[in-house]
């Protein structure tokens, strides 16, 4: 009855170690395509733009809405793909610990 047991336990590893690995590579896909421009990140804010007044009476640009909200949400887009790696990795590793047999030796 414990070979049919093993049997499964390995079976079970090398999905939870494909699922891991697969989580893993396209988090870091997904990350490399957005920060290479290729694939523009989630819109998640609206900010406006941030002006000061000059002594003039006249309005200056220090900030654009539309960069900040870029920025804020490349950070939150990061954070969610490592978030993810990290699961991956962490499955992976459950799905290698059911994959390796364990032995254990008693020395009298």
């Amino acid at each position: 009855m414990r070979g049919m047991e093993s049997k499964y336990e390995k079976v079970v590893g090398y999905i939870l170690l494909t699922l891991g690995v697969v989580m893993i590579l396209t988090s870091v896909y997904f990350m490399f395509s957005v920060f290479t421009g290729v694939t523009p990140p989630p819109r998640l804010f609206n900010f406006h733009n941030i002006y000061i007044t000059t002594p003039d009476g006249g309005e200056m640009l220090v900030f654009s809405g539309e960069e900040i909200g870029k920025l804020l949400a490349m950070l939150f887009w990061f954070l969610l793909m490592f978030f993810i790696m990290m699961a991956g990795g962490k499955i992976a590793s459950l799905g290698i610990n059911l994959i390796r047999e364990i032995k254990v030796e008693l020395k009298k």
